[in-house]
């Protein structure tokens, strides 16, 4: 068995994809925004303008693909209305791959997610990994070093048995949870996709 496959995230920003072209290269699967929550005010819900068409394509080159939500959820209300919407666009198709909770900070003074507290976080990410993993999908959280030492409390998340996606752009790898996948560069180039992308490493049997 192979010991980690090379995956690229993508979201609306890096245009229209030409899956059939990244398929001839060394990538193995496509994590796609599928939606998010502005990171303003109102915080409205919307669905990522390439969402459903990447992760058609993806597929249909023969990608092995998941999803993710770009999450500025500040209660559990929040975070499930999040992962029913995901789930409502999903609308039941099959995925190779998790459902990935993707909370941020945003650098913003205006971000509503600014006064956001460690409990709350980690009731938000529990939440959104519950109603996926309800729906029949595997569930995975998203995070940086910074967000897993200021806020996640990554004990209670892998012992309710979520997996974890690190984003760490360091050249070995090594940390003190098991990690599924790691965002290694935000700084890659794939043929096929215009631009920088983020490269990431999948560890099946990690």
């Amino acid at each position: 068995a192979d010991e980690s496959w090379l995956g690229v995230d993508v979201s609306e920003h890096q245009g229209i994809i030409d899956w059939k072209t990244v398929a001839t290269t060394p990538v193995r699967f496509a994590m796609v925004r599928l939606a998010f929550r502005g990171w303003g005010s109102e915080g409205k819900l919307q669905a990522d303008a390439q969402g459903l068409n990447n992760l058609t394509s993806a597929k249909d080159a023969g990608l092995q693909v998941g999803v993710y939500f770009f999450s500025q959820a500040i209660s559990v209300e929040e975070a499930i209305e999040e992962a029913q919407f995901l789930l409502t666009l999903l609308d039941g198709r099959p995925l190779d791959l998790p459902v990935v909770f993707d909370w941020e900070f945003v650098s913003s003074s205006e971000a509503r997610t600014a006064k956001m507290d460690k409990k709350t976080l980690n009731a938000c990410a529990q939440a959104f990994c519950r109603e996926i993993e309800q729906a029949g999908y595997d569930a995975m959280v998203y995070f940086n070093l910074d967000l897993s030492k200021r806020m996640l409390r990554l004990t209670d998340l892998q012992e309710a048995g979520y997996d974890f996606w690190l984003a760490m752009y360091n050249e070995k790898f090594q940390y003190a949870y098991r990690v599924r996948m790691w965002q290694y560069t935000d700084s890659g180039t794939v043929a096929g996709i215009k631009g920088k992308v983020d490269l990431n490493l999948y560890f099946p049997n990690h």
